[in-house]
Parts: structure tokens; C-alpha cells; sequence
């Protein structure tokens, strides 16, 4: 019988030991590693296995662009892995093309479980992973009905609710923006009407659950 090969792509050797030593001890497995994603991509595109464990922070660019890059350039079902797995982790994998999600903290017999399900065609995706993408997914619908609420907005009420959001007062929106206070007030105005929320409070809250990609995003590059 065939033995399925299965690729250990996760930077940490010690880890990685853990999981080989585990899985030589089965007859119908054989295991490759690698510690960085160019080295996986590589025995992944030239066919060498069957299925992949995919560390989620596989340097240098991680386990999900790993994926990404690969997806059609091998037939491997690649799981992604985690010690601190989030929604929106678990949501990227799949959709990135990974054939399912694991937490690093799964137990030897689950481990082999999940192997075998692959093997057999199964996604190994296990009931907390599946409800973190579920999660995801309502995050993503809620965020998507959202924008179009914020359609309605001039491109000016949106840069005041984007200083709102950020806790600026009326004077420090003014400051930046080069217009009145009044002006501001305005806008504040039109925004808590177009949006139908009755405060600024609730405004910055819808700001946060339509554009929290945006402002981390804005975050991270100042």
C-alpha cells in the first residue's frame, strides 16, 4: 500500500520533531518538512505531497499567502494551523484555498483523525474552527450592510466620522480639516440623520463595525 506524504511546513525544528516522530509511527504515512514557505511552495508545486500542515505564521510572508501562491500549482490539501487561531484567520485560510483549519493544541489521536479524513477526501475543520468561520462570515455580511448605509454619506461626512471614530472633538476635526466648527457640527448632523443612529457615540460605532479593516490598515502605516 501507498504510503500518503505528508509535509510539516512550520519553522520551529523542536515542533516539527514533535510532529514527524508522531506520524513515522504510523505504516501508511511519510513525512518531508520545511522550515520557511519558499521551501514548502517548492514540494508543493514539484508534487511531493499528498497533504500539508501549514503553520499560520510560516515566515517569511506566512501560511496564508503560502496557499495562495501554491493553490493551483498542486493538488496537496493544505491545512493551516495555529496556537492562536482567530475568525478571521480561519476565514482567509479557506478562502485563500487552504482544505481546512486546525488548532495547534488538537491531540495526537485527533491529529491522525484529521490526517486520515483528509486522505479520504473529509475537510478537517473541527467544530470550534467551523464556528470561528461562521463568525467570520456574519462579521463580513454585517460589515458589507454597513458600507452601503455609509453610501449615503458625502465623501466630507465621511472624513468628520473617520475623526469621530478617533475621538477628535468638533474644534480638532475643524483644525484638521480647515473649515468652522459650525461646519462640523453640520456635518454631524447630517450624518446622525442619514444614518439614523441618535448619537455620536452610536456614529463612532458604526464607523468601527462598517471600516475596522480601513483603520487598522490606516493604523499600521502612520
Amino acid at each position: 500500500m501507498r504510503r500518503a506524504r505528508v509535509l510539516i511546513a512550520d519553522p520551529l525544528p523542536l515542533f516539527r520533531a514533535g510532529v514527524r516522530n508522531l506520524l513515522r509511527r504510523e505504516s501508511d504515512l511519510e513525512v518531508l518538512e520545511a522550515s520557511s514557505s519558499d521551501d514548502a511552495a517548492a514540494l508543493l508545486a514539484g508534487g511531493d505531497a499528498e497533504i500539508a500542515l501549514i503553520d499560520l505564521d510560516l515566515p517569511p510572508t506566512g501560511g496564508i499567502d503560502l496557499v495562495r501562491r501554491v493553490r493551483s500549482r498542486t493538488r496537496a490539501a493544505m491545512i493551516v494551523w495555529s496556537l492562536e487561531p482567530s475568525r478571521d484567520a480561519v476565514l482567509e485560510s479557506i478562502t485563500a484555498g487552504a482544505h481546512g483549519f486546525l488548532h495547534k493544541e488538537i491531540s495526537p489521536t485527533g491529529l491522525m483523525r484529521a490526517l486520515r479524513g483528509t486522505v479520504n477526501g473529509e475537510a478537517p475543520l473541527s467544530r470550534d474552527m467551523a464556528a470561528l468561520m461562521i463568525d467570520a462570515i456574519h462579521t463580513l455580511e454585517a460589515r458589507s450592510k454597513a458600507r452601503e448605509r455609509a453610501a449615503v454619506l458625502s465623501e466630507r461626512e465621511k472624513e468628520v466620522l473617520t475623526f469621530v471614530a478617533r475621538g477628535a472633538r468638533n474644534r480638532e476635526i475643524a483644525e484638521e480639516l480647515t473649515i468652522s466648527e459650525f461646519t462640523v457640527k453640520r456635518h454631524m448632523q447630517n450624518i446622525l440623520q442619514k444614518l439614523d443612529v441618535p448619537s455620536r457615540r452610536a456614529a463612532a460605532a458604526f464607523y468601527v463595525s462598517a471600516y475596522r479593516d480601513d483603520a487598522v490598515a490606516e493604523g499600521r502605516s502612520a
